[in-house]
């Protein structure tokens, strides 16, 4: 069993849940006695509070404050120029290493997916490569999913970014592809893809992470 280890939490859209994910992945994780807590370096959309940086506090058992809270809901780089803030991707980085050296296991939740810019010369994908994190993917299953999460797949392998595994959530409305899904992504992708459709699923995803 690891018992160091450190996941980024991506998603194939913003939307799709990867918060509640986190959060219920962070539980499990403890259930099992791993001192895991989660992080969101940047969040935007806080009027007032940042609710993402707050739910997964309460898994963790500590509040780690982003790095920056911006209120106007849009990407980090849009959020940033509309409040007239200057986001130092070098802080971020910093703090996540500072972080993986203190908790056991580390979650660092992005803004939609790999593909948005922090600023406008850095995307979430430039954090991931710079620092080696290896990726969950959250996906909402939906129609659409396939396509996006393939896309999402191919940006990973394509700059040698390692996925741990595509999260299938289920927790939403279901449409006529709700059912086909996630056979569907099981034979198309060659790697772990983990149905999640309520916070005990997040159980054996977690022993996966650890093995």
């Amino acid at each position: 069993m690891r018992t160091k280890s450190i996941c980024f939490i991506t998603g194939t859209d913003t939307g799709v849940g990867k918060t509640y994910f986190s959060f219920s992945l962070i539980k499990a994780l403890k259930k099992l006695g791993v001192d895991a807590v989660g992080f969101k370096p940047v969040e935007t959309g806080c009027q007032p509070s940042c609710q993402d940086a707050e739910l997964l506090s309460k898994a963790s058992g500590v509040y780690l404050k982003p790095v920056y809270s911006l209120k106007t809901p849009a990407a980090p780089s849009v959020a940033a120029d509309v409040e007239g803030v200057k986001i130092n991707v070098d802080k971020i980085k910093e703090l996540i290493l500072k972080l993986s050296k203190r908790y056991p296991f580390l979650l660092v939740e992005g803004a939609g997916g790999l593909m948005v810019p922090i600023n406008w010369n850095y995307l979430y994908l430039d954090l991931v490569k710079e620092l080696s994190l290896p990726v969950l993917i959250v996906a909402l299953n939906r129609l659409g999913v396939i396509n996006h999460t393939l896309l999402t797949v191919k940006v990973c392998l394509d700059e040698g970014v390692r996925v741990e595994g595509v999260i299938l959530n289920s927790c939403g409305k279901e449409d006529d592809s709700f059912r086909s899904n996630y056979e569907s992504l099981k034979k198309l992708l060659d790697l772990p893809v983990y149905p999640f459709s309520r916070p005990e699923d997040a159980t054996s995803i977690a022993l996966s992470l650890l093995s």
